[in-house]
């Protein structure tokens, strides 16, 4: 999956790493809450779709997030790349453990 996030660099200079890491937290946490409230409507057998809409908007705002963090952490891509496959082979393997 690739998402183009353009801009994060002014973001960052306006209003300061500091600041814009207070704002990663807080947006992380509204991403569990809208994960919380989709499986709890889901499990109802509820209409999902505002639930859904606002699942959207939060993964978005935590891969803006991200990618934030990495310019302003000094993270390049293929670091966070190969941790995926690291964590992905882990995950496989305990899929097959587990059978």
């Amino acid at each position: 999956m690739r998402v183009e996030i353009p801009g994060q660099s002014g973001v960052i200079g306006r209003y300061g790493p500091d600041a814009q890491a207070m704002v990663h937290m807080e947006e992380c946490a509204e991403l569990i809450q809208a994960v919380s409230k989709m499986r709890r409507v889901r499990n109802k057998g509820a209409d999902d779709s505002e639930a859904y809409y606002n699942l959207v908007e939060e993964i978005a705002d935590v891969l803006i997030c991200i990618e934030q963090m990495k310019i302003m952490y000094e993270i390049p891509a293929h670091e966070i790349q190969s941790m995926v496959y690291k964590k992905c082979a882990r995950q496989e393997a305990r899929q097959y453990d587990a059978d």
